[in-house]
Formats: structure tokens, sequence, C-alpha cells
């Protein structure tokens, strides 16, 4: 029975040798028709309005963006143009990150309200995320509580636990704002009328905020429910070049910035993303950056963070263990406050076929 088994086996190897052969033989001999190339020409624009781009596309002056759209209105005007298509991809992600020296910047003295956890969890509270979503993205997005990207493999995996973290930390501005308020007390702060000071001073936060996108519109309203507290906010508007010296290159401790709109991208559908709290809550992340060298987590979140990116564990059950910790472990630090999982959208003519990859969208050239 076994050699038959063998016989029966190998006959359908050689047959299936002799098929490919026969298949390659045949795709070769259609490639070689075309030796000169698919395409006769082949012309590149450079253009960042995207107001223009969806124009130029609309009037066959272009016939592929390989650059995301994020304009609510621009998605409408594509949507309702018979001769345009579009597809959605899901690998954008906002952020706030904050800067966690303190009590007080050594260097100059001031308090830094973020360098304590507990308020840093509590400005998950005082952020409506839908909002964000609804009325500052047009819909094109979601709200985002964890460290990995909504509907991709990791958080259907654990959607048990990502769905409670998100009911859990929902929008509650009266409760996130008592217990900054305490917090800010219990650092030495003091609230005269509607603004806290310490130690005579005005606590300034000073944010960093991203202008080439929706961030500038988040970084708006989150700066407005800091200030609804009685917190005053220096508004640093900054393109990513402008801001890169400040949050990701220089000393978090000089005190030059407290808090920046963070974007990030992922460019494939991952099915491990465990490393991701190592990455944005420890000091294994950038190692060049001073930034994530001042990461100072809890030992209990940094030894899960840590097993989980060097896969030092001997079962799925021992790792959706570990993964469980470390959703609860990274809300409660939350030295990122996750914002929203963005919905990008990337346009052609409706004569153009083109594959769209669900994380990044078009390859760029």
């Amino acid at each position: 029975m076994e050699r038959r088994k063998l016989a029966i086996f190998a006959v359908a190897v050689v047959f299936a040798i002799l098929l490919s052969s026969t298949a390659l033989a045949i795709a070769q001999e259609e490639l070689n028709i075309k030796k000169e190339g698919w395409l006769d020409e082949i012309i590149f624009v450079a253009e960042d309005d995207r107001a223009k781009v969806v124009d130029m596309l609309s009037k066959g002056d272009l016939d592929i963006y390989f650059i995301d759209i994020s304009d609510p209105d621009l998605f409408r005007q594509i949507r309702e143009t018979p001769d345009l298509e579009y597809g959605f991809s899901y690998g954008l992600y906002y952020e706030l990150t904050f800067n966690p020296v303190g009590p007080e910047f050594p260097a100059t003295g001031e308090l830094n309200p973020f360098s304590n956890p507990k308020i840093r969890e509590a400005m998950n509270y005082i952020i409506d995320r839908n909002y964000i979503v609804d009325e500052l993205m047009g819909g094109l997005g979601s709200p985002k509580f964890v460290p990995v990207p909504k509907g991709f493999p990791e958080y259907e995996r654990y959607k048990d636990v990502i769905e409670g973290i998100e009911q859990q930390y929902a929008y509650d501005f009266d409760k996130g704002k008592q217990t900054i308020e305490q917090e800010l007390a219990n650092m030495g702060a003091t609230k005269q009328g509607d603004k806290w000071y310490y130690k005579g001073n005005p606590i300034t936060i000073k944010f960093l905020i991203r202008t080439e996108d929706v961030r500038k519109e988040i970084g708006d309203y989150v700066a407005n429910q800091l200030e609804a507290i009685g917190l005053t906010v220096d508004r640093m508007y900054k393109t990513s070049k402008e801001a890169a010296p400040y949050w990701i290159l220089g000393d978090p401790a000089d005190g030059e910035w407290h808090m920046y709109t963070g974007g990030w991208i992922t460019t494939v559908v991952s099915r491990d993303d465990a490393d991701n709290f190592a990455f944005f809550y420890t000091d294994m992340g950038f190692s060049w950056s001073p930034l994530w060298q001042a990461y100072s987590p809890s030992d209990e979140f940094y030894n899960v963070a840590k097993q989980l990116a060097e896969k030092r564990f001997h079962s799925m059950d021992e790792r959706n263990q570990l993964m469980r910790q470390a959703f609860q472990y990274a809300i409660q630090d939350s030295v990122r406050v996750w914002l929203t999982d963005q919905t990008a959208v990337w346009a052609r003519r409706k004569n153009i076929d083109a594959v769209l990859d669900l994380a990044a969208g078009y390859a760029t050239p």
C-alpha cells in the first residue's frame, strides 16, 4: 500500500513538472512578444495639491495618483465622478506623543504634567475620538485606543479585551478633568481662577502640531480641551521637517516641548504586531532617539513587552496571556494616546487597473 502511494505521488510530481514546464514555455513565449515593454510611455507628475489632483484625474490629465487622499470633500467629488474609481487602505494612524521627562524639566524647572502616568492615562477620557472621526475626518477613519490597527489580525485576535478598553476609556470629559486636576494638585500646582499655575507661573503646554494634514485640526481640538481644563497651550505649528529636531532628535529634558501630534503607517497587513509594545513604549524602539531613551514604563510592562518582542513564549496560550496584559499596561502607561485609524482614499481613472494594498495603498515608484 505504501509503495502504491509512493508511485502515485511520483507520477503526480512528474505530471506537475511537465505541466509547469509547458506553462513556463507558454508564458515565456507570450512575454517575448512584448520585448519592448507593455507601455509606450510613462509620465510622472509631482503635485501636492489634492484638489488639483482630483480635477486633473476628472479631466483625464492624470490616470492614477500614488498618494492617499484624506479630505472628505474631495472623496465625495471622486465618488460622484463617473470616470473615476477609488479604493481604501487602513494602515495610517494618528496619536499624541508625550514628553515623559519630569516632574520638572531639568533645563527649565518647569512642570511637565505628562511625566505623570495618571495624567497621561486620563487624557484618554478628555478626547472625543468619535468627534475627531466624524467632524474632523469626515467619517474617513475609526476611533483608536491601542497600538494595533483596527480590523487587522492582532485586533481581531484580541477583540474582546480591546473592546473592553474602548468601553472603559470612552469619552468622559468630566472624569478625565477630575483626575488631571487632582494629579496637578498632587504635583504642587495650584489653580487660580480658571488657570493652573506652578511656582507662580501659568502651566504652559508646548504643543507641537503638524500642519500638513488633519493633524492640524486634531491638534487644535486637543489644545481646546486642555485649555478647558485651565492649562495654557502654546500651539507650535510645524511641518515634519520643522518638528523633528524637537520631538525625535532633541533631548526631551530640555523642556522645549510637551506633546506632539504623531502619525504612523504600516505597509503590510501583519499577523504579528507583538513587538509594537516594545517599540512604542520602551527604550527598545528607536535606540538613537533621546525620546525613546527617556521612556520608563513599569517593570511589569517592560518585561511583558520584552518577552513579546523577543518571542519568548512557548505556546499561543502563553502569548495570548502576555498580549492581554500588554494592552492593559499600555493604556495605563499612555506615553502615547492613540486617536484614530485613518481610512485612506486612493484614486484612479476607471480604465486603469491597479492593485491596492489594504495597508499601504498603491506601491509608490
